[in-house]
């Protein structure tokens, strides 16, 4: 029965996850300014899109929205974070 709470989830985790996992690549294959640089641009794009979901979409689509927005903007940081300082 818990596994069917998740099933709803899913595939915002999982968009956040994808997110995370690609940006601990970039921090592999470019250096650390662009690395920042493009984290810090995903970040506005995700930003934004939280106040459009918030202004102009409401309601639960809105919200929806915002939630994937969220996990995105998690899993580039997490993403960043764990790649930047695992480097050598």
């Amino acid at each position: 029965m818990d596994a069917l709470m998740l099933e709803g989830w899913t595939p915002i985790l999982l968009c956040g996850i994808v997110f995370g996992i690609g940006m601990f690549i970039a921090a592999r294959k470019v250096s650390r300014k662009v690395l920042l640089l493009i984290a810090i641009i995903i970040s506005l794009i995700c930003i934004g899109f939280i106040i459009f979901s918030k202004n102009v979409i409401g309601g639960w689509d809105g919200i929806l929205l915002a939630y994937f927005m969220i996990t995105i903007f998690a899993g580039v940081w997490i993403g960043t974070y764990i790649g930047a300082t695992s480097r050598r």
